[in-house]
């Protein structure tokens, strides 16, 4: 018996080890889309057009990333960019209504969607993220464009603005402050740190943690199941969301856009603004945000205010942190508006 145990408990460790190497490699994957796969999202957007297919999906490589995105219309571009945890689909409420006047573009960010998600994250800082989406307006054929975004996308939207102003003609932002904005805040409102606390547990994830603790689940029940439940996202768009959110991998490796720009506050220098402490827009622009966000708070807008020269605002009394689902309409109007203006 005790020879039997001997053996049994060799074979159990080793069952173990086997395991954990097995975790280890799967964690430690990065992830590559084969291009020659279509996006189901592409496909049901599609089938929504008695015309036939409006959407067409692309990918772009630069710097060894290669980003996913879709597009549809003619004319000026318009280029969305979503946040966390999300991906392109998010925005095509908009993108469907601006179609038909613009060429409307969205990227799945870097580690997001359809999209190659390095596990370095130095690869998500966002002076190189916004390379590669400048690199992507010349093979556009853009020389100049209108910025949407929401949350993160809404922080990167402003910062390309902020960074690259010949080649933006508005930007408007969604439930986020631009980066320089965010950690000025941070690093001197204490509200605006305890509405931000959620940033460092993100950092401080991985893969196996995300997977154990059933992280990518509760991005579906906390983010999408409640829009779909009250009727603001149809349930076909909802089960997309929840499958192209729900992998442990991306989700972690879409973490690092907090992990690469973020620092934790008692670390916070002069070098990690972006693109610089006091960096302004210039160019038509509009935050719009929910009363009832938790994310956002005061201090982001008025610091906002005053680094913008031409700046608007729209405050949505009952509404969270997706006013572009929950409040679709108000908001397609008013980024048809700035853009009208910018354009006119």
């Amino acid at each position: 018996m005790k020879r039997l145990g001997i053996k049994f408990g060799g074979t159990l460790l080793s069952i173990i080890l086997l395991g954990f190497g097995i975790s280890l490699i799967w964690s430690n994957t990065e992830l590559k889309v084969e291009p020659t796969t279509a996006d189901p999202a592409v496909a049901y957007l599609n089938t929504q057009f008695e015309s036939g297919a409006s959407f067409r999906e692309s990918y772009f490589e630069y710097a060894g990333n290669r980003l996913h995105y879709v597009e549809g219309g003619e004319g000026e571009v318009v280029l969305f960019l979503h946040g966390f945890p999300s991906y392109w689909l998010s925005l095509s409420p908009q993108m469907v209504a601006l179609k038909d006047r613009y060429r409307v573009v969205a990227i799945d960010g870097l580690g997001a969607g359809r999209s190659d998600a390095p596990l370095d994250a130095n690869q998500y800082g966002l002076e190189r993220m916004s390379a590669h989406v400048i690199a992507l307006l010349d093979e556009l054929g853009a020389n100049r464009v209108h910025l949407v975004g929401h949350d993160w996308g809404s922080t990167f939207a402003f910062g390309i603005a902020q960074r690259h102003p010949e080649r933006v003609a508005s930007v408007t932002g969604i439930s986020a402050p631009p980066q320089n904005v965010l950690l000025e805040s941070l690093g001197s409102d204490p509200v605006a740190r305890e509405a931000a606390a959620y940033i460092e547990r993100l950092k401080a994830a991985n893969s196996l943690l995300i997977l154990a603790t059933g992280g990518h689940k509760r991005v579906w029940t906390d983010a999408y199941e409640p829009l779909v439940a009250t009727g603001r996202m149809k349930p076909e768009v909802g089960q997309l969301m929840r499958e192209a959110t729900g992998d442990p991998r991306r989700l972690n490796a879409h973490i690092n856009w907090y992990r690469a720009n973020i620092p934790a506050i008692e670390e916070l220098s002069e070098d990690d603004y972006w693109p610089s402490r006091d960096a302004r827009l210039s160019m038509p622009a509009q935050m719009i945000w929910g009363e009832d966000d938790p994310i956002m708070v005061l201090v982001y807008n008025e610091r906002l205010a005053d680094l913008s020269d031409n700046l608007l605002m729209l405050t949505l009394r009952g509404t969270g942190h997706w006013p572009h689902i929950e409040r679709e309409a108000e908001v397609t109007e008013a980024i048809l508006a700035l853009i009208t203006e910018a354009s006119g």
